[in-house]
């Protein structure tokens, strides 16, 4: 069955630049471009869903406030709103929750930000669903504190049935004259402060501004096919590099290996703590960022397979070079980017060679996607 989007047929959005190729087309040329790049790597057939509908359970979203009544929607490439609400992607309690926000914009009269002028306060807003729990998780990204107050107030304000799915509500304030993403503060306004989503047998937990793998299915099969390479490589302990809620690091202790975890985000590592006790593993959470400080990791420290999950850019130089000075018997590499992986690797290539990889349709019909990697040491340590 093909899918099909009413905004894209309308030219409204064009996010889905490879919808014409349909799911099938679109995996096929996902798996030419990794045989063209890693050509003598073991290729395994690319993860996908033939039904991508509902697949995504975070969105980022712009709010049109030109409308009446008040509009969601995305960014195009040029920062401006276009009105989409009801994104055939989108988990249906990312789009059943709307209402909701709207009616709570108004209520905490947030205003719009300007770049030109560096004036008002709302950028975006970021909904995270869990479709286990039928709950949803909001992040208000702001120019500044100003609206924090109000924010707060109209949530106490609300009564559980006024809520509706909304179960954890933050604030990010990103002060920069741009639409940035990421926030440099992070504060809570909801009582609890993160959301459960199992992937599976793997209960997570999330900040609303915390990194998640947003599409759930997918998702769900990369722990698995992680955990299988785990189970069926080198014994021993391992490093979970870039750990973020401990997904990686949580599936291989499921699989009775002991497991240190690093990671910068203070929430991050809390909630990976949290998902360690309520499984009953033998994983250890450490916040640090390895560009400033490595003496998180006793010098003698001995690790046979280190996992590695790290941004768009791929690695950075601290995280590359512990890798080359640990010299593990095993790499697990999870890229959002075949383009800096294959540059990676090359970067690795003087003591490690890939040998097994697999891609995995986390962004449906478009040019992103995951890639899981396993390299094998071949030269030891200097």
């Amino acid at each position: 069955m093909d899918f099909s989007c009413q905004h894209f047929e309308v030219e409204r959005c064009r996010s889905c630049e490879l919808l014409p190729l349909q799911v099938h087309g679109s995996v096929s040329r996902r798996q030419v471009l990794l045989r063209q790049l890693f050509p003598d790597v073991n290729l395994q057939p690319l993860q996908y869903s033939s039904n991508p509908a509902g697949s995504r359970i975070r969105a980022r979203m712009a709010v049109d406030w030109q409308q009446s009544p008040l509009g969601f929607g995305f960014f195009d490439p040029r920062q401006q709103g276009v009105p989409v609400e009801d994104c055939p992607l989108h988990h249906p309690l990312i789009t059943q929750s709307i209402p909701t926000l709207r009616e709570f914009l108004l209520r905490a009269q947030l205003t719009p930000f300007d770049p030109d002028r560096n004036s008002g306060e709302l950028k975006f807003v970021v909904l995270t669903a869990a479709p286990d729990a039928g709950q949803v998780m909001v992040q208000w990204v702001l120019r500044s504190q100003e609206s924090v107050s109000r924010i707060r107030s109209v949530w106490r304000k609300m009564s559980p049935a006024d809520r509706g799915t909304v179960h954890v509500m933050g604030v990010g304030i990103q002060p920069l004259r741009s639409s940035q993403i990421g926030a440099e503060l992070e504060l809570c306004v909801s009582e609890e402060r993160s959301l459960q989503i199992r992937f599976g047998d793997l209960p997570l937990f999330f900040g609303p501004g915390s990194f998640i793998q947003t599409n759930h299915e997918i998702a769900t099969r990369l722990y698995s096919a992680a955990g299988q390479r785990i189970s069926g490589g080198v014994p021993g302990p391992i490093l979970d590099l870039y750990c973020g809620a401990g997904g990686f690091g949580l599936m291989a202790a499921s699989h009775g290996r002991a497991v240190v975890g690093l990671e910068k985000s203070a929430t991050a590592i809390e909630n990976a703590r949290r998902s360690a006790e309520l499984m009953g593993v033998a994983a250890e959470f450490r916040q640090c960022s390895l560009e400033a400080d490595q003496t998180m990791l006793a010098a003698d420290e001995y690790f046979s397979t280190i996992i590695c999950n790290p941004p768009r850019r791929g690695l950075d130089p601290a995280s590359l070079e512990l890798i080359q000075r640990l010299a593990p018997q095993r790499v697990l590499y999870s890229s959002c980017s075949p383009q800096t992986l294959a540059r990676d690797l090359q970067l690795l290539s003087g003591q490690f060679q890939p040998i097994w990889m697999q891609g995995f349709d986390m962004f449906p019909l478009t040019e992103h996607f995951e890639v899981l990697c396993e390299l094998e040491l071949t030269v030891g340590k200097s």
